[in-house]
């Protein structure tokens, strides 16, 4: 009965009395009922069903684990720099919940999580006073084999922990005070390499603690493409020309 209508409007009438006369209704339902492909007259059901005056069920309403991810990913993407309230307040997705924990949420984006202002309370002073003794005594150390500048402002106004220069070699140089294996991950690498495309540098250095080093010592050197980005603990930095 229903196929004989061709026309996108023809067939949004008919979803949309369907769905007034059964406002229970699945995707499934309709598709059943009807002959007519939901997705291509309405982007979605929750479409569908505001174009008939009808009032979303439970089920519509509840995202599913997987479009929860979706929408805190698109979230983050739009917004660099937004914090678990943000998300929380604009998706009302838990992001622990989701994805563990907000630097998981920002990798699986693509995104860099930035370095905020360390707060007192929000984490542990032992930890933040080794973590910047860390970066200091790493800069000491690189400042013997070669000209260092800490703290290097790219134009869009990201920081780099410091670029190296040894001769004519330059390298970009990120400090991960990491006291666990395989912190090292996909985001860290992608972060040095953006790093490394913007000052046209094609030699990247991740410093880390000994005991964060990558298992596989084949894993301690990447490259991607021109690029190049050596793993190495403090005590390796001698060879790092």
């Amino acid at each position: 009965m229903f196929n004989r209508y061709k026309n996108p409007e023809e067939k949004r009438a008919i979803v949309r009395e369907f769905i007034k006369n059964n406002p229970n209704c699945t995707h499934k339902d309709i598709k059943k009922a009807t002959k007519i492909k939901l997705e291509r007259i309405y982007s979605n059901m929750k479409e569908a069903f505001k174009n008939a005056g009808v009032s979303l069920t439970k089920n519509l309403t509840k995202r599913n684990r997987k479009e929860q991810i979706r929408d805190v990913i698109k979230f983050i993407k739009e917004n660099p720099g937004c914090t678990v309230t943000d998300v929380y307040n604009k998706t009302g997705v838990t992001v622990q919940r989701v994805f563990g924990s907000i630097l998981r949420a920002y990798e699986l984006a693509g995104v860099e999580y930035p370095k905020r202002e360390i707060k007192d309370g929000i984490r542990n002073p032992i930890v933040v006073k080794r973590c910047r003794d860390f970066e200091k005594e790493t800069i000491k150390r690189l400042q013997r084999i070669g000209r260092v500048i800490p703290k290097f402002r790219l134009i869009d106004g990201k920081v780099i922990d410091a670029v190296l220069k040894i001769n004519k070699k330059m390298y970009v140089v990120e400090i991960k005070d990491f006291r666990s294996r395989n912190n090292i991950t996909m985001s860290q690498i992608k972060q040095v390499l953006n790093y490394m495309g913007s000052l046209n540098c094609k030699n990247g250095v991740i410093i880390c603690p000994e005991e964060s080093l990558p298992k596989r010592k084949n894993g301690r050197n990447i490259y991607i493409d021109n690029f190049s980005i050596k793993i190495m603990s403090v005590e390796d930095l001698g060879g790092i020309g």
